[in-house]
C-alpha cells in the first residue's frame, strides 16, 4: 500500500491539541487513540479540538497529520505572521525551546489560575514558586518603604506592608494548589495527594520530595508528557 492510499485509509477527529507544548491526540476511525506533536503536521496551520483529520500512523503516533476540515484554524500564507494568541504561533513557540520560568509563572497566574487537570513539569512547578516567592518579597518590601513614608513604621505594626503581602497571599492561593496538583499528575499521582500539605512538617517535606521527582516520560491518565 502507498502513502497515498494508507493515508486516506487512515481518518480520525482531533480530540486535543495544545498549541502551548505542541501536543495533541486524535480518535481514529478504527477506534484507536494515536497522539502526534506539532513536528507531525504537515502543514503550518493547527487543528482545533473536533477537527478531521488524515495521517500516517507509527505504532500509536499520527504523522503528517493533515486536517480536512472542521474546527481547524485557518491555514496562513507563507511568510504571514500569525496572532500571538492563535494555536499555531503558540506551537511554533513550543517547537523552538522550552518556556521561561518567569513564562511558566505569567501562564500559572493567568489562563492556568484554576487549572486541577492536565500536568506540569518541574520546570512549570518550579518557576512558579520561585517567581511568586520574589513578588512577595518585592511587595513586602515596597509595603515597608511606604509604611516608613506615612510613619507606620512609628507604630505596632507595618500596615501596608502586612495589607499588601496578605492581598498577594489570597490571590497566589489557588494558582499554587493548582500547579501543585498538576505537578502530581505529571509524576502518576493523584491530586488529593495536596492534602499531605495539612500534615505538620512532615507533610510539607513529603510534597517537596514528590516536587523534585521527574516528570514520567509517557502519556498517563492526566494527559500527554509535557514538553
Amino acid at each position: 500500500m502507498d502513502d497515498k492510499s494508507e493515508r486516506a485509509g487512515m481518518r480520525g477527529e482531533v480530540l486535543y491539541f495544545d498549541g502551548e507544548r505542541g501536543v495533541g491526540f486524535i480518535n481514529g476511525d478504527d477506534g484507536n487513540r494515536y497522539h502526534f506533536a506539532s513536528p507531525d503536521l504537515a502543514s503550518i496551520s493547527a487543528p482545533g479540538k473536533g477537527a478531521k483529520v488524515e495521517f500516517l500512523t507509527e505504532g500509536n503516533r499520527a504523522r503528517d497529520v493533515t486536517a480536512l476540515g472542521g474546527p481547524a484554524e485557518k491555514t496562513r500564507q507563507a511568510g504571514e505572521e500569525p496572532p500571538a494568541t492563535s494555536p499555531s504561533r503558540l506551537a511554533d513557540i513550543a517547537a523552538t525551546g522550552r518556556r521561561s520560568l518567569f513564562g511558566h509563572f505569567l501562564d500559572c497566574v493567568t489562563v492556568s489560575y484554576v487549572k486541577l487537570g492536565g500536568r506540569a513539569p518541574r520546570r512549570e512547578f518550579w518557576g512558579f514558586f520561585l517567581f511568586a516567592f520574589i513578588v512577595m518579597a518585592a511587595a513586602l518590601f515596597a509595603g515597608l518603604i511606604a509604611d516608613g513614608m506615612v510613619g507606620n513604621l512609628d507604630r505596632e505594626e507595618p500596615v501596608l506592608a502586612l495589607g499588601l503581602t496578605g492581598i498577594l497571599v489570597l490571590a497566589l492561593a489557588l494558582p499554587s494548589i493548582a500547579v501543585t496538583i498538576r505537578r502530581l499528575h505529571d509524576i502518576g499521582l493523584s491530586g488529593w495527594f495536596i492534602l499531605l500539605g495539612f500534615v505538620p512538617t512532615v507533610g510539607n517535606l513529603i510534597i517537596l520530595v514528590f516536587a523534585l521527582i521527574p516528570s514520567q516520560k509517557s502519556e498517563n491518565k492526566w494527559g500527554p508528557a509535557p514538553r
